[in-house]
């Protein structure tokens, strides 16, 4: 954004008198060399117990910087420069080590982004829940255990307890830290992004439980987001954030409906909208005779797919169950659906970091003559042009960039190992990649560590088109990305994309988002697909039921309630005899159960 939102002083809410939560006045700096930075600026907000308050802004902000005092939480280098942090009536900066180990878990619950982090991996799943309730004095028995997993709608509770959390998908560990934070039913409950791994489903019925029980025990919530359909949908009241500054704070239907500042406008314009469209009706899954895709046969083909069937154990249930599906060249293909719902399995494997267990996976032949091959076989046995024609971009740039090596380094490493320039020319090929991502070419010599995360994702684009690829792989890229630059990089990689004749299959749980980009999409549950076809006919009038209640519970800005629940007649049955249709084709779909 090129808006210049500066205001002439901070936006100020003065605490009424027995609030959960007061901030008044809050600065913070960290040190760089000998100067002091200033990353928060005098911001105040208050919190009445049983009511939520939003803080939004984009990346660097200040917004969970601020979230994170509550539990007097500061990063290395950071420094309180004036005002204070109340959690009823404790000032927190000042609390002895016993008090403040009591407040942090207890008096306040933190729900952090990266699930993966704040779970312990050695721990199995039920412990971890288990020692959250104990830790904090109240009784844990395992049905307590099972009933709090349950609560966050994770499946067969009881082999999720006994799994450890690289057993778990990404939504799946974020449901579990939901768990943690909210059985100890704390006074205070910061959420920091709580919902960016999450499908549109879980989403909708994990918040309506925090809400509920928010509001049940009179719980004070801070929620920390870059959706502001969340936001809209969760909070009483919305604080809006740029350059450490609360630029204006308002109750959320009137920030919604007129906001007053020009930044908060701009935002609210980039949000991207989920638009009903119409369009010819999508197919379900078709018959193995029509081919998988009928739609869009008269397209050339890069990668298809027969029967494809992934297991994480042998013997085990199937991850992707007898998928059939094609991937056109110069086309986006989307994979939408809950969490554990197999489509990053089904991505991984096309990349090669597993194996197939059974079907077939072939890519075509590429460009500058390249020969197709085998996708089934996992990345160490394919060829040296196979791994270049199929390239991923991972959810999270911070985690799969090597934080010890520089950007150049890191883009640098495919040139060499595909040998794409010979290496006199891969210092210009390097600072023309970063160029054409949009980043300055000085930037090659910089850590990680030290781009915001819209960047270190440029830096994953340019380091996947460094091989010379003919399919992206582009896996949840735009999760934890605020909602501007989120519309950069969708931006960007649509103009690489018809620059450079790329097919792209995206996986997203992000509907509005997967109708801006995709040409095609297709809708998996529990390993299968259950729709596919263009992407304005599924997302204007889907066929089959789980789409509907996709569609259903989207949470869009200025909705000021969340999505009600699926009731119980929308539930997927398990009765094998029952639940299950055979439409004669082969596949095995599942069958809704009628109200």
């Amino acid at each position: 954004m090129s808006i210049d939102a500066s205001v002439s002083g901070p936006v100020q809410a003065p605490a009424p008198a027995g609030a959960a939560v007061s901030v008044e006045n809050l600065s913070i700096s960290y040190a760089a060399g000998d100067a002091l930075v200033p990353v928060v600026q005098e911001v105040s907000f208050s919190i009445a117990a049983g009511q939520t308050f939003g803080l939004v802004g984009e990346s660097g902000s200040g917004k969970s910087t601020v979230a994170r005092t509550l539990l007097a939480q500061l990063r290395a280098g950071s420094k309180v420069m004036g005002g204070t942090v109340k959690v009823g009536a404790q000032e927190v900066f000042s609390l002895p080590a016993p008090r403040l180990r009591a407040l942090r878990g207890g008096t306040v619950a933190l729900v952090a982004q990266n699930a993966g982090q704040a779970l312990t991996p050695s721990m199995r799943i039920g412990g971890q829940v288990h020692e959250a309730l104990t830790s904090h004095g109240m009784a844990a028995s395992r049905a307590q255990v099972l009933q709090a997993l349950d609560q966050v709608r994770l499946p067969n509770v009881k082999d999720m307890a006994r799994r450890y959390p690289h057993e778990l998908s990404g939504g799946q560990q974020q449901r579990v830290s939901i768990a943690m934070a909210i059985v100890a039913r704390p006074d205070v409950l910061v959420l920091d992004e709580p919902t960016t791994a999450l499908d549109v489903v879980t989403q909708a019925a994990v918040l309506r439980l925090i809400k509920d029980l928010c509001q049940e025990l009179q719980t004070a919530t801070l929620i920390v987001s870059h959706d502001l359909g969340v936001v809209s949908g969760m909070a009483d009241d919305v604080a809006v954030m740029r350059t450490g500054r609360i630029l204006e704070n308002q109750p959320t239907a009137a920030l919604f409906t007129s906001p007053e500042n020009e930044y908060t406008r701009e935002l609210l314009r980039d949000v991207p909208k989920l638009r009903t469209r119409s369009a010819p009706a999508a197919t379900a899954v078709p018959s193995e005779d029509e081919g998988p895709e009928d739609e869009a046969a008269t397209s050339e083909v890069l990668v298809e797919c027969k029967d494809v069937t992934i297991s994480y154990n042998p013997g085990g249930p199937p991850a992707v169950d007898s998928v059939n599906l094609q991937i056109h060249r110069g086309e986006t293909l989307a994979i939408v659906g809950e969490s554990g719902s197999g489509k990053s399995t089904l991505a991984w494997t096309l990349a090669g970091l597993r194996g197939a267990t059974s079907g077939t996976l072939r890519v075509e032949g590429g460009s500058a003559g390249r020969a197709g091959g085998d996708l089934g076989k996992p990345v160490a046995n394919r060829s040296r042009e196979l791994r270049r024609m199929v390239q991923l971009i991972f959810q999270n740039a911070d985690t799969s960039l090597n934080p010890r090596r520089t950007v150049s380094a890191a883009i640098r490493r495919p040139l060499r190992l595909f040998g794409t320039v010979p290496r006199s020319q891969e210092k210009a090929r390097v600072e023309e990649l970063l160029t054409e991502v949009g980043l300055p070419a000085s930037f090659g010599k910089r850590l990680p560590s030290q781009l915001s995360g819209g960047q270190r994702q440029r830096v994953g684009i340019a380091r996947a088109l460094a091989a010379g690829p003919d399919l992206i792989i582009a896996d949840e890229i735009t999760t934890a990305l605020d909602v501007s630059v989120q519309a950069d990089i969708l931006e960007l990689l649509a103009g690489l994309q018809r620059t450079h004749g790329l097919s792209t299959l995206f996986i997203s749980h992000d509907l509005a988002v997967v109708a801006d980009v995709a040409d095609r999409v297709v809708v998996m549950k529990n390993g299968r697909m259950v729709e596919v076809g263009p992407v304005e006919a599924v997302l204007a009038g889907p066929n089959h039921p789980y789409s509907a209640s996709l569609l259903a519970s989207v949470i869009e800005p200025g909705d000021l309630d969340l999505p009600s629940a699926l009731s119980e007649e929308q539930t997927w049955m398990d009765d094998p005899d029952g639940g299950w249709e055979e439409p004669g084709d082969g596949h095995r779909i599942r069958k809704w159960k009628d109200a």
